[in-house]
Formats: C-alpha cells, structure tokens, sequence
C-alpha cells in the first residue's frame, strides 16, 4: 500500500485556493455587498504568494498567468452565456434633467398641496405639479401653501395660515 506524502505547506496552498474560487463563484451567482467576493480574492491572491514563497518565483509566475488566464475566460463565457448582461447595465438613459428655468419668478406665488409634505411633498401652481420642501414641517394635503424661496432645485414652501 502506497501513500501519497503531501506537504503540509502544498496542502494549505489547495485549501486555500479552493475556498477563494467558492467564494468568488458565491459572489458572482448572489447579489450582495461584495464581502464574497473580496474575500474570495484574499484567498486566491494569498495562496498564490503561498506556492511563490514556498516554491519559487518561476511558480508564482506561472500562477499569476493562470489566474489572468481563468479570469479572461470567466469574462468571455459570461459574455456568450448572457450572465454578463446581466452585471452590465448597457441601457442608455435619454431623459433631460430637471430644467430649472421652469422655477424662475415663481418666488411669493400661492399654490395647494396635492400631498402631504412632511418635509417634502408636491404642490400645484398654475395647473403644475412641482415638488416642494417645507420651511417648517409637516403641512396637510389641500392646504394653501407660499413659495418663500427657490434654491438650485429646491422649493421651499411655508404653509399660509388664515
């Protein structure tokens, strides 16, 4: 009976590399903050400079080019599989931002509340909706309300008491 005499050294480098692929395989398939992920790549960078330490820079070379090796083929198969679509947000938004000029000279004006505004909500002015902040706090849906002051996009709003 023949047994194979592994190095402890050899042995901890495998086990490390293979719960580094298993976390960084866990973080590719569960969305999540990236904690897989980044220890996934602690683990895979740190038996990589294992085997270098132990076994010579020519192995650590090697190992490195077989990471960028695994990882480019990783990226291609995700792309022709459709994963990388996935990841990959390819839409492109056309939307116009916000034009500010719609909130020129309407300083002082009165207007309704359509919702709550608690610190902010939506009032109507001259049949438009505009988001607004309060000066003060919470105001009610349908109470008359002033525009006091107009800031980059902000509108600030102080109800009008009768």
């Amino acid at each position: 009976m023949s047994v194979i005499a592994i190095d402890n050294m050899l042995l901890w480098i495998i086990i490390v590399g293979i719960i580094g692929l298993i976390l960084l395989i866990a973080e590719a398939l569960m969305p999540g903050f990236g904690m897989f992920g980044i220890l996934g790549t602690i683990c895979v960078l740190g038996s990589t400079v294992m085997a270098g330490m132990k076994y010579g820079f020519g192995v650590f070379l090697i190992l490195v080019a077989a990471l960028i090796i695994l990882a480019l083929i990783f990226i291609r198969v995700a792309q022709t599989k459709g994963v990388y679509d996935k990841f990959v947000l390819k839409e492109v938004l056309d939307t116009k931002d916000f034009d500010e000029s719609v909130l020129q000279g309407i300083e002082g004006k009165k207007g309704i509340t359509i919702t709550t505004i608690q610190p902010y909500g939506k009032m109507e002015i001259e049949g438009k909706q505009i988001d607004v902040c309060s000066e003060g706090g919470y105001i009610e849906k349908n109470k008359s309300v002033e525009i006091v002051q107009v800031k980059g996009k902000t509108v600030v709003v102080k109800e009008i008491v009768s």
